[in-house]
């Protein structure tokens, strides 16, 4: 099915003047085309560390060859081949960093989002626009490029005309390949529901035995033929809407602030206006780009900052300065605040301690030791205070001990399991000693990081994500297990309260969701969010 072209596009009349050398014509027409070419290229490559390089790449070879452009009115087709040869060019060159999980890159040493995590968080999805962006982690990465440009035609901001030039390919078989991605995006997101519902299918588990936890195409394979043949799996994906119908008119995910500045500066600096400064810009700052991959915050603030610190030496135009000063401003901005949440947030995780304001610390800065919740007595069972550790080390956490973690929302309500998954439920004095116990969990230094913790209940089995979903199983000694069974400490939303972060998904945190079961969540600046994944320590029940 062709798109509809509702979307602004750029004017002729611009892409003429920026041809001719027009450097704020230039600007205004790379502010246009930044959002389509970062989500193209965000979602083609699975949102790994070098989205922002092929971005930036994209854009300076556009304004490069802008001058070459015969049909002003062909620019969009013009664009996006450009920016489709771009990400092949990228695969060409290293193919090996990109068959690797783009969240947990070798060299990264902290996990990243994917894009889909940044196209749930930015654009709060929920419902089935959620699970459909869930679904991409399902597919082959050679399908990621067609699913781009397609997923941005149903968007509306490209024709199937568009798609089909970008691709090098005639239209009908465009057509061929877009319907082969979209049957595989469909049978995803069947998928997701079937591995994501609360009870799973009970003969699910046979296959899902060996799963790793992680997305891809191979088990999309191995996953489908059990929901094709499952009657249950089936009703349960039945009321699923085409993807199409879910992504028509859907908004484009924003781009990094600190991209935006970093590609304004390069592409204002080597316009068509200034090709022979562009030329020289370009080699100071491809020799000053950080050979750190993976998205490492630091690493990539540290190639920002050194790049427009070359820009900024060289003589510019008063829109090119701007643009520096708003890269080295993105640059700070990431490196500070270091987490995926959005809206304000303190350096420090002091904020742990009770009577501090309860605003998100960075993600990826680890919590002080020595600041401990104040338990809270909860009638009408008498709750004694954690003890107190005489010293701090590394290898005992502040918190070790049993808690009973009670819901900051749900005050009557408790982390809890049920059939060995994550829930909130109510505890009392009153309760069975089995649901008291249930509610029990105890704190032992991190499986992965002695810095963070690891929660096991009365039967030796750890709290862990799986599939995002949170349940219990026992320790298998992989070093996956253990950093799917640690959770690092963050402010809650109340002073005294304590959120879970997950340590190899950083910006996931443990939560309830509205039908009160346990899920490991990406941030949201809400205050609804925040106070789902806030709890108070109290005393144990059990």
């Amino acid at each position: 099915m062709g798109s509809r072209d509702t979307r602004e596009r750029p004017d002729v009349a611009v892409v003429a003047a920026a041809r001719d050398g027009d450097r704020q014509a230039a600007e205004q027409l790379v502010g246009d085309c930044l959002p389509l070419v970062y989500n193209i290229v965000g979602r083609a490559l699975h949102g790994h560390g070098d989205v922002d390089d092929v971005v930036q790449e994209t854009m300076v070879r556009v304004l490069d060859g802008l001058p070459g452009l015969e049909r002003p009115d062909r620019f969009r087709s013009w664009l996006v081949a450009i920016t489709v040869r771009q990400i092949r060019d990228r695969w060409r060159a290293g193919r090996t960093w990109l068959t690797s999980d783009p969240l947990e890159d070798p060299g990264a040493g902290e996990a990243q989002p994917d894009f889909a995590d940044l196209a749930i968080l930015r654009l709060a999805l929920s419902g089935q626009r959620r699970e459909a962006v869930e679904a991409t982690r399902w597919l082959e990465d050679e399908e990621r490029e067609v699913l781009a440009l397609w997923w941005m035609e149903s968007a509306g901001e490209l024709t199937r005309g568009e798609l089909s030039a970008a691709c090098g390919l005639t239209p009908s078989h465009a057509a061929v390949r877009v319907q082969r991605v979209k049957e595989r995006l469909e049978t995803a997101r069947a998928v997701v529901r079937a591995v994501t519902a609360s009870p799973r299918c009970p003969d699910l588990a046979p296959v899902l035995g060996s799963w790793d936890g992680r997305p891809s195409g191979l088990w999309r394979k191995r996953l489908a033929r059990h929901v094709r043949d499952c009657p249950r799996c089936l009703r349960s994906a039945s009321d699923l809407i085409p993807a199409e119908g879910l992504l028509a008119g859907l908004a484009l995910v924003p781009v990094p602030i600190g991209l935006a500045g970093l590609v304004l500066a390069r592409t204002t600096v080597a316009g068509p206006a200034g090709a022979g400064a562009g030329a020289g810009t370009r080699t100071a700052a491809r020799g000053g780009r950080s050979t750190a991959r993976g998205g490492r915050s630091t690493a990539r603030g540290g190639r920002t900052a050194r790049t427009t610190g070359r820009l900024a030496a060289k003589p510019v135009t008063a829109a090119a300065a701007t643009a520096v000063t708003l890269a080295v401003a993105g640059a700070a901005w990431y490196a500070a605040t270091g987490s995926h949440e959005p809206g304000p947030r303190h350096a420090a995780a002091a904020a742990l301690s009770p009577g501090t304001s309860s605003e998100q610390p960075s993600a990826r800065t680890p919590a002080p030791r020595t600041a401990t919740p104040t338990p809270t007595p909860t009638p009408p069972r008498t709750h004694a205070p954690a003890p107190k550790a005489a010293s701090v080390t590394a290898a005992e956490p502040r918190f070790t001990g049993r808690h009973a973690l009670r819901s900051v929302d749900r005050p009557g309500d408790y982390a809890s399991q049920s059939d060995r998954l994550g829930i909130l439920g109510p505890v009392g004095a009153t309760s069975s000693e089995a649901a008291r116990q249930a509610a029990t969990f105890t704190f032992v230094p991190g499986l992965a990081d002695p810095h963070c913790y690891s929660l096991k209940d009365a039967a030796g089995r750890y709290v862990r994500h799986y599939a995002f979903r949170i349940r219990l199983d026992t320790d298998d000694a992989s070093a996956l297990f253990r950093k799917d069974a640690t959770f690092c400490p963050r402010a809650g939303s109340t002073p005294g309260s304590v959120s879970l972060e997950s340590y190899n998904y950083p910006g996931r945190y443990l939560r309830h969701r509205d039908d009160l079961q346990l899920w490991l969540d990406p941030a949201q600046d809400t205050a609804a969010y925040r106070a789902s994944r806030s709890f108070v320590l109290a005393a144990p029940w059990s």
